[in-house]
């Protein structure tokens, strides 16, 4: 079973590689190579936590001998997916995010082995940051004046191929996601309902061909997004 799992992670646009019960990697993709830039013969046998040394965003030690994901996935358990801040083969600081199952095999000898797909979630981070960034500065300048708290003022956003496509109140909403609010929150400030509020986000997604709202506002603050407190 586990040959017939090797060659369908090998074609895989994810990373993926596999360990043993002693957490010994046994299959390295092509495309974990491209991510990480380890070939399949210098990981073989190596202990995943010498190659990846995954930390989290406080800096604390995620790979590690009996590492906790690896045992709850030994035990059943439906994990979560994680991200983490890796090393490559050259040096450079990456986030990947990480899918982790375990899978038996029927073979006595190996017992279950654990299944590790992972993407470069590197750019999607630094717009999380960038975003962290963002929302900080704004709750800042809330805090030095003494305007209302948020400004339904039409939005003036800079002339931009994919901001062009958006209707002046999808603009509204855009602008409002950059304030940090929440759907309901914004339903509320344009006296429209939560279910609307959804639909004209998820045409804000559409027309800039973004994944996420972190990424639309990600998109509208690189474009220059001006002040919205006018």
């Amino acid at each position: 079973m586990y040959k017939h799992l090797f060659q369908a992670l090998s074609t895989t646009n994810d990373g993926a590689f596999i360990i043993n019960e002693q957490h010994q990697i046994i299959f390295w993709n092509q495309a974990a190579q491209t991510i990480l830039g380890y070939t399949a013969k210098e990981t073989a046998s190596c202990q995943c936590y010498e190659i990846l040394g995954g930390r989290d965003e406080q800096g604390q030690t995620l790979c590690q001998r009996y590492c906790r994901v690896a045992i709850s996935a030994l035990q059943g358990k439906t994990l979560p997916n994680m991200d983490a801040y890796v090393l490559t083969k050259d040096g450079e600081g990456r986030w990947i995010n990480v899918t982790t199952f375990a899978v038996p095999t029927n073979n006595e000898e190996l017992g279950q082995v654990i299944v590790h797909l992972f993407r470069d979630a590197t750019e999607k981070k630094n717009n999380e940051h960038f975003i962290e960034q963002i929302m900080m500065a704004t709750r800042e300048h809330r805090n030095e004046n003494e305007h209302p708290r948020f400004s339904t003022a039409p939005a003036k956003l800079p002339s931009d191929p994919g901001l062009d496509r958006l209707t002046p109140r999808e603009r509204q909403v855009l602008l409002l996601l950059a304030q940090g609010l929440s759907t309901d929150e914004m339903a509320s400030m344009l006296n429209i309902s939560p279910a609307t509020t959804r639909n004209h986000i998820q045409s804000i997604l559409s027309k800039l061909r973004v994944h996420s709202r972190l990424e639309a506002v990600a998109y509208a603050y690189q474009q220059s997004l001006t002040d919205v407190s006018d």
